[in-house]
């Protein structure tokens, strides 16, 4: 647990636009909570709109200090939105730029999420960030910056500090594994429910390996794409761990010497067994996979093995074994439903 002076100073360095959040404390643990909190509606709204959700979870956590700040305890407002002119609803007083001003208060955290959009989407100055890449969080940000959203000169870095320090981006992933280019009225689609976890990408088919096993596969397009100094190979990242796409013909001995890793670690990263051989677009990750994932809960599909889930939510399968009190011969089966994070 963090001392007091270890929460003021967190809140000095994270937090926060203005004095409006920084009146409140706030820690590591608090951040992670309202990630998960507001994880669904932050997606939705996404879908709705077409706003990143790691850019909404971003500044909700930023303005709103995760939800401690008198303006979002007494008014919901977990942005920071004034009244302006055309505001005719509730209203609070809070001391902010000046003494008194005039802020929205909304009934609910979920409408001022709606609003939120609403003011993003409604007003001319904000037009240029629906010019930009939905998955390219860092460009929203500066945007929102340059824009007017805030005042602060660090507002976009600390935006996206937020968002690759906590993997906040895993949100905008979800979101287009989910829906991809689809509407969400169109048949067959449907919204992330709380606690489970989304469709897998769309256009993705069903591979096996030579056991006959499935395997977790993806296309390139659907995982930001980063830069390796060690190999000529692409490298993405998913769940904030490196991957690459394995090739037609690749063994694990082959994308060892290519990104210069013992094949021993490779296998281990991968879960994969002494006999085992990646398949073409098999993910194949590079490092070790993370401890858990933002989704919180994972319904089995037909045909899906542990492993399978482990490396589709890049989640170490010895912790997926270590929540689900399972071991490594356990059997699951279509509708169970596995823990991915403590």
């Amino acid at each position: 647990m963090m001392d007091n002076f270890g929460k003021k100073l967190w809140c000095v360095l994270f937090g926060l636009m203005s004095g409006l959040a920084c009146f409140a404390q706030y820690n590591e643990q608090d951040i992670r909570d309202y990630i998960e909190q507001y994880a669904d509606v932050a997606i939705q709204k996404m879908q709705e709109y077409k706003i990143p959700a790691s850019i909404t979870i971003a500044q909700g956590i930023f303005e709103s200090a995760c939800g401690k700040s008198r303006l979002a305890v007494e008014g919901n407002n977990h942005f920071g939105i004034k009244c302006h002119t055309e505001w005719t609803g509730d209203t609070i007083l809070i001391d902010d730029d000046e003494l008194q001003e005039c802020f929205r208060k909304y009934t609910s955290v979920s409408e001022s999420y709606t609003d939120h959009s609403l003011f993003l989407t409604s007003r001319k100055r904000y037009a240029n960030l629906f010019q930009l890449d939905i998955m390219d969080y860092r460009s929203w940000a500066r945007t929102l910056k340059q824009d007017g959203y805030a005042t602060n000169p660090q507002y976009a870095d600390r935006l996206i500090s937020l968002i690759e320090r906590f993997n906040i981006a895993a949100l905008d992933t979800i979101y287009q594994q989910t829906y991809g280019k689809c509407p969400l009225t169109e048949p067959g689609t449907k919204p992330v429910t709380e606690n489970t976890a989304p469709a897998a990408p769309q256009g993705q088919q069903p591979t096996t390996n030579k056991h006959g096993k499935k395997v977790f596969t993806a296309l390139g397009s659907e995982y930001p794409s980063d830069q390796s100094p060690f190999t000529y190979r692409k490298v993405f990242k998913n769940n904030n761990t490196y991957f690459v796409i394995a090739e037609k013909g690749d063994t694990y001995e082959k994308i060892s010497q290519d990104i210069m890793v013992m094949c021993d670690n490779l296998r281990k990263f991968n879960d994969a067994g002494p006999n085992d051989e990646p398949v073409e677009n098999e993910i194949v990750y590079v490092e070790a996979k993370a401890h858990g994932n933002p989704v919180r809960i994972h319904t089995v599909q037909s045909g899906e093995t542990l492993r399978y889930i482990s490396q589709r939510y890049g989640v170490q399968l010895r912790y997926i074994l270590k929540y689900n009190m399972l071991d490594e011969n356990s059997i699951i089966h279509p509708g169970d439903q596995i823990l991915l994070r403590r």
